[in-house]
């Protein structure tokens, strides 16, 4: 368009400078629209590469939604099989809870058995050392009897039977 302005200018001659003028202004706005021009075609080449590497990485991103959701569906099949797993060990415990109780019980009456033996040992220890006590003052009476005897005179059989008969006394006094 320029072109033929400028062609029809110099036709004109002298008549046609402000037809000139037109064609020099057509040529700049010309020149800039295709400055312009070129510059947009690299604003969309640019734009086009943006697009084209976000799609590829809207593609990376739900490649990696889909595999975590992959993920999350296997971790939520395991987990119920744990659960699954933990219920069916919760009677077991609970049984071995019960015989542990059962033998902590069993363990507290033998306990308090054991409390009671030492108890009655006591006593029976308490028991025996009266007995000796008292089995060690008879002792010293049949000794004094037997020293009061020989004080006495007595025949000879007679003597024999008292000190056959305290002898037997005071044996089965001892223990």
């Amino acid at each position: 368009m320029s072109l033929n302005a400028a062609i029809e200018a110099e036709k004109a001659g002298e008549y046609g400078l402000g037809f000139a003028v037109v064609a020099r202004e057509i040529r700049r706005l010309a020149d800039q629209t295709a400055v312009a021009t070129i510059d947009i075609e690299q604003m969309v080449k640019q734009m086009q590469s943006s697009v084209s590497t976000g799609v590829m990485e809207m593609d990376k991103f739900a490649t990696e939604v889909s595999r975590s959701v992959e993920d999350v569906a296997n971790i939520s099949m395991q987990m119920g099989q744990i659960i699954e797993q933990v219920q069916d060990l919760t009677p077991r415990y609970e049984a071995v809870s019960q015989g542990m109780e059962a033998q902590a019980q069993g363990a507290t009456q033998i306990s308090d058995a054991m409390s009671q033996l030492s108890s009655n040992s006591v006593q029976t220890a308490a028991s025996l050392r009266e007995i000796n006590q008292a089995i060690a003052q008879l002792n010293q009476i049949a000794q004094g009897l037997r020293q009061e005897m020989s004080r006495f005179k007595l025949s000879n059989s007679t003597e024999q039977q008292y000190i056959d008969h305290s002898n037997r006394l005071v044996g089965s006094l001892e223990l």
